[in-house]
């Protein structure tokens, strides 16, 4: 008997060719999408889940203020992990520190600058679950002088030879054993690198032991929530511990939280952040357009096994005539649905096979499936039977109760609630394009709006060149005279962090203020302002025909003089000191015209600038005219003083744009899938479109015959469409607005959400919605009436 439906099915696939076509292509496309965003959302958040120890570990954070708001640090000093592992004994397992670094590794004649270089505790691998292929993870960071390198770099260094036992040097003043060879790291961690080395190669080193000098990333290990709130509420007096004197003299105090692992790689809203960051609201919306692409396609499926189910009326009477009963009716139904939505979703994985590497290729992503993995099957199989049931139980159960006298005498009836249940489908199609067109504008006018906007500084034709080695440090002014000699140099300024780079946050004591502010700060050079292009409105800037300057001036930006409630004017000659760094009182001699020198998500922060000797890059401005000859004086200039170490020289307008970098790819991946998904709504109404031209033949014909023309008619079977979705745009705008206002809710700088959007997004899906059921309409209208007449 089954065999019986599948040739009744196919028969009827093939009978109804555009259907068929329409029906399985639109729905495996959309299962195709939904799979492929599908595995796109499992990978963000599987993100350092192998960890054994993956409910248990917890970063410390420290809490900074800065006047009633609060912010996150992500780094800590050296002391913390064994002052926290002594001072919570009976509830903190372990502690591990990790510093991100990088420097030069040598082997032989082999030297690479390595910027995924880790100094890390040697407990490092009991925390986490990274695998060793070789060595001992116990053991291999025991020895100070030891290293542990992924597989890759090891063929990078060694080639095919064993590296175990073979020594590489770090900055030419380390050498470092290989005692470990790490198997292949998970994708999935927030914690990437290609050596691992003891962290204990800092004792000597007076910062490492300072609790000021903030570089180093602390986890520690707790059994349990509760266990880790107890630890929380033993923070503060933990700080005073150790912090009392500096807290009373800055008049500021800092404070500790810990965030779980399991929010490390969503908690973006860090500061001096070294980790890998997701965005968990792109998760939310790209699982919000999985579902929708799915529902749509679903709807289609739905929709066209419903409306063309009806024309069989006739067949179910004649088989009800010949003594078939109603329960096999309902499964021949049910097994025609199976084996559509069965032959729809193999369609679906095999194109999820196929786009796969080119979708990954594109966007830079490592997205893998493997469908026959017990969980993916069981997933497949479970969405076949709902859609099966879905689809074939609505046809199923209607028809098998049509009574054969009157379905044999004429076509059976339409139902208006049939009528309107599909309707209100297709209304919900449209508002879902309407939604998707309307967001995939947004996002297009948000990043145009920051890349085009105004940052109040030159980003362009400024190059940065950072500060990888001491030997370049302790004579940067000596590489800065000498390129000024060079004609492409325009300028040049040694800093602690460019404008999208680095910037301090330090406690500051106010003259006219009796509580302590916190600034942003960035030290640099006489010419930084210069060769940023930035704009002083008040006082001065900072010259070397004023010999103070060196140790006591400072520059203020417009926002830190307003908040500090001086005028710009009134700025100039005010005392500001340092309470970090004792009685350094310091007088301001210029206020800079704001500037963006953080990401357009976040406020401009009140900034000081501020004379000091310890710049880590410069930033150049040059002449592009000859950009290549001028890029060769750099690194001639830098041989001449470094050798042993490569320069690294980056646009300062390339690495601005990194910073919007994941956003385009989102918006990318945004508007493809927008497209997929109205092309799939469009499919839809293409195939209801025929049907309801099929459906009208014999009232077109009458009206052709009583005069009616071709635009008239083409107007008849458009009209209901345009009222769709005109009902679409009106569901879905305020919908899309909240939605909208949420996303742009991160960004300090941002477009407004108007009007315009929501009228384009309707336009564009009528104008899609009219090309789509156009051919129909122009072939209904031009058909001859006296074959609509003669229809049945």
């Amino acid at each position: 008997m089954f065999y019986n439906y599948i040739k009744i099915t196919f028969r009827n696939l093939w009978k109804q060719k555009l259907f068929s076509f329409v029906n399985i292509t639109g729905f495996a496309l959309g299962l195709a999408v939904s799979i492929i965003i599908s595995i796109y959302v499992i990978n963000e958040l599987s993100y350092d889940k192998f960890h054994t120890n993956y409910d248990k570990i917890y970063r410390t954070l420290r809490i900074g203020s800065r006047g009633d708001s609060n912010y996150l640090i992500g780094v800590t000093s050296g002391p913390f992990a064994p002052a926290l592992l002594n001072d919570f004994p009976q509830s903190i397992e372990a502690s591990v520190r990790v510093m991100p670094t990088d420097g030069l590794i040598t082997y032989k004649n082999h030297s690479f600058f390595e910027k995924k270089f880790f100094l890390a505790d040697d407990n490092f691998f009991d925390v986490f679950s990274f695998q060793l292929k070789t060595g001992n993870s116990e053991t291999a960071l025991t020895n100070p002088n030891s290293v542990i390198l992924t597989q890759e770099m090891a063929v990078k260094y060694f080639g095919n030879t064993d590296p175990i036992g073979k020594t590489i040097t770090l900055d030419t003043s380390y050498e470092l054993t290989v005692t470990g060879i790490l198997d292949d790291l998970p994708d999935r961690s927030h914690l990437n690198f290609d050596f691992v080395a003891p962290i204990k190669i800092l004792n000597d080193f007076d910062w490492f032991h300072d609790w000021w000098n903030n570089s180093l990333i602390t986890y520690v290990v707790i059994d349990s929530p509760q266990e880790a709130e107890n630890v929380e509420a033993g923070f503060p007096a933990f700080m005073d511990k150790y912090f009392a004197k500096d807290f009373a003299k800055n008049g500021n105090r800092i404070d500790l939280t810990l965030q779980p692992l399991s929010e490390v790689y969503f908690g973006k809203d860090v500061r001096y952040d070294k980790a890998l960051h997701g965005d968990k609201n792109v998760v939310t919306i790209f699982s919000i357009i999985a579902a929708f692409v799915l529902i749509i396609a679903c709807i289609n499926f739905m929709n066209l096994s419903t409306a063309r189910s009806s024309r069989r009326a006739k067949e179910i009477g004649v088989r009800k005539v010949l003594g078939a009963v109603r329960t096999k009716l309902v499964w021949q139904f049910l097994s025609e649905s199976f084996l559509v939505t069965l032959i729809s979703i193999l369609i679906a994985v095999a194109a999820v096979e196929l786009i796969l590497p080119v979708f990954n290729a594109i966007f830079n992503l490592d997205l893998t499936v493997n469908f026959l993995q017990p969980k993916v099957v069981l997933a497949l199989c479970f969405f076949l039977a709902v859609v099966t049931l879905i689809s074939g139980s609505y046809p199923a159960l209607l028809l098998s109760s049509f009574m054969p006298v009157k379905v044999l005498k004429s076509r059976v009836t339409k139902t208006s609630e049939s009528a309107f249940i599909r309707k209100g489908l297709v209304v919900f199609q449209f508002a879902v394009s309407v939604f998707l067109i309307a967001g995939t504008l947004l996002v297009g006018n948000q990043l145009r709006y920051m890349q085009d906007k105004n940052k109040g500084f030159d980003e362009e034709q400024v190059v940065l060149v950072e500060m990888n080695n001491s030997e370049i440090r302790n004579k940067h002014e000596v590489f800065k005279e000498r390129l000024l000699n060079e004609p492409g140099i325009v300028n040049i300024s040694s800093m602690s962090g460019e404008p999208g780079g680095f910037h301090d946050t330090m406690s500051h004591n106010i003259q006219g203020h009796d509580e302590t502010y916190r600034l942003r700060t960035v030290f640099s050079d006489h010419d930084y302002v210069k060769t940023f292009g930035l704009k002083i409105v008040a006082g001065r800037d900072f010259s070397k025909e004023f010999g103070t300057d060196e140790n006591e001036a400072v520059l203020l930006n417009e926002t830190a003089v307003k908040n500090l409630g001086w005028t710009n004017d009134e700025a100039i000659g005010r005392e500001i000191n340092r309470t970090m760094f004792g009685n350094e009182v310091r007088r301001v001699v210029g206020v800079i015209k704001d500037y963006h020198f953080s990401s357009l998500r976040d406020k401009i922060d009140p900034l000081l600038v501020t004379l000091n000797p310890s710049p880590r890059i410069f930033g150049i401005k040059i002449n592009t005219s000859n950009l290549q000859n001028t890029l060769a004086q750099i690194e001639k200039q830098w041989v001449n003083i470094a050798p042993a170490f490569p320069i690294e020289i980056t646009f300062l307008d390339d690495k601005l744009e990194q910073h919007y970098r994941q956003e385009k790819r989102e918006s990318r991946l945004f508007v493809i899938f927008a497209i997929i998904a109205i092309l799939i709504a469009c499919l839809g109404s293409f195939a209801l479109a025929a049907y309801s031209a099929e459906e009208r033949t014999k009232e077109i014909g009458i009206r052709k015959v009583l005069g009616s023309s071709a635009l008239s008619i083409f107007i008849l079977l458009s009209r209901d469409f345009m009222k769709m979705v005109l009902i679409a745009a009106i569901v879905a705008s305020p919908v899309a607005w909240y939605f909208m206002n949420e996303w742009l809710a991160d960004f300090a700088y941002r477009v407004d959400i108007s009007a315009d959007l929501f009228i384009g997004a309707a336009l564009i899906t009528t104008l899609m919605v009219m090309i789509t059921v156009s051919w129909q309409s122009i072939k209904a209208s031009l058909s001859n009436p006296i074959k609509g007449l003669r229809h049945e």
